[in-house]
């Protein structure tokens, strides 16, 4: 079923991209705060095409990561001219790596001659790559999760240029990615992280035609 669907929106992208109209790329960059991770930097592109002034069609890629360490001071010595030296342990290293990929529709609405606002919407399959090394315990895993989901965005989209525009949005995304699927006493059991909230963005999208 994924990977059936993962081909569709290809197809439907390769298909769009054939018919008339100018090719669009976008560039962005903002904050993401999901409901089981915390608040990072997330990074990514679209590459489409605009049927016209209004509708456009793209497929993007996201990139979101976090780390946290937990590290403590177990010593200290002061040299002869002063200097603070501290021996530093570290116990904890996790890192989160979150990669969205989206198929993307969205329709502006032109209000003045360089000055529009939007709303967009999209179908995503969304990956999660966790790592975790406990030295304490020494404990290292390695995890996979995955799961379709949507998007949903709005925005104002300032014209800079006869080809080029900056804008800023806020954007939803709804998705639960699963993995680790097992059966436990004849019950289908999994591990699963709600990665459903909240960002704003801003970026640039350039007319390539």
């Amino acid at each position: 079923m994924k990977k059936t669907v993962i081909i569709i929106m290809s197809l439907f992208l390769a298909a769009a991209v054939q018919a008339q109209g100018y090719r669009t790329l976008e560039i962005r960059g903002g904050y993401f705060n999901p409901k089981d991770a915390q608040t990072g930097l997330i990074l990514g592109s679209v590459y489409g095409i605009s049927f016209d002034e209004r509708v456009s069609l793209g497929l993007g890629m996201d990139f979101f990561y976090r780390d946290y360490t937990k590290e403590t001071v177990i010593a200290q010595e002061i040299s002869e001219s002063g200097l603070v030296i501290s021996e530093v342990a570290r116990s904890v290293e996790y890192k989160t790596t979150f990669l969205p990929i989206s198929l993307n529709l969205d329709i502006r609405f032109p209000t003045q001659r360089y000055l529009n606002w939007y709303v967009g919407g999209s179908i995503t399959y969304e990956l999660l790559f966790n790592s975790e090394n406990n030295y304490v315990d020494g404990v290292k895993e390695h995890r996979f999760y995955s799961g379709f989901g949507w998007m949903s965005r709005a925005g104002l989209e300032l014209l800079i240029g006869s080809r080029s525009a900056v804008f800023l949005e806020a954007v939803y995304n709804s998705c639960k990615v699963g993995g680790n699927k097992e059966m436990k006493e004849g019950l289908p059991v999994w591990k699963e992280v709600n990665m459903t909230g909240l960002g704003f963005r801003t970026g640039v999208r350039l007319d390539i035609f």
